[in-house]
């Protein structure tokens, strides 16, 4: 064991919607021997900029976790770290993304999306599952993924997030799941029987900040 501490990273601007994902996160059972820290980092410009500032923490695990995003799945650590144990080149591990992306680089766009979660919006929950009428082996313990989602990134390397690319909040997901991927390690979509994470939804979208970060990825992935 190399270090014994799993560390959730959180980008914080919302102190009530921290405090209920903190909570929550300290109730999680980690394994034999590990602990659980967070890292709330606050006032950040970029997710890529404040997630370069966990990447020095010596923990191994580092789990990069949206604040309003809700572990529901009590005993999830204890999947997660034994997943990283029994495949040394899965280098980072989502609940849901794509195996291919399309040329746009909108991974939800893909043909081939895959995992779940559910989603909290507009007062709704909601089961978002891209799994329905697919066969997944038994023996399968993750999907090999091209891009996962940044609401749960969790990670077994340090690969530096590209934040001289990605200079605000959208994108640093899809580019990170390629930079794992030129580093020769596998992305993953953790096989769920039941969906891992809540996530509540917001209802703001920057689409001029959207497509700037779009054309970024294009620009310097395709």
């Amino acid at each position: 064991m190399s270090n014994p501490t799993i560390l959730f990273v959180l980008c914080v601007n919302d102190e009530s919607m921290f405090q209920a994902c903190f909570r929550q996160l300290a109730s999680l059972p980690a394994p034999h021997g590990y602990h659980v820290e967070v890292l709330p980092i606050r006032h950040a410009s970029s997710m890529t900029s404040a997630y370069n500032e966990a990447i020095t923490h010596p923990a191994q695990f580092k789990i990069y976790l949206h604040q309003d995003t809700l572990i529901v799945k009590q005993h999830m650590l204890l999947e997660l770290i034994p997943l990283f144990l029994q495949h040394p080149s899965l280098g980072m591990v989502g609940v849901i993304g794509a195996e291919s992306v399309p040329d746009n680089g909108i991974w939800w766009e893909s043909s081939d999306c895959r995992g779940k979660v559910i989603e909290y919006r507009h007062d709704t929950y909601q089961l978002l599952s891209f799994e329905n009428g697919r066969q997944q082996a038994e023996a399968q313990d993750y999907i090999n993924a091209s891009a996962i989602d940044g609401l749960f990134m969790a990670t077994q390397y340090d690969v530096k997030w590209r934040e001289d690319l990605f200079d605000g909040f959208h994108f640093y997901d899809v580019s990170q799941s390629f930079e794992f991927m030129q580093q020769g390690y596998e992305v993953g979509i953790a096989r769920q029987e039941e969906p891992w994470c809540i996530h509540k939804c917001g209802d703001h979208f920057d689409a001029e900040a959207y497509e700037k970060a779009r054309q970024t990825f294009l620009a310097n992935y395709r």
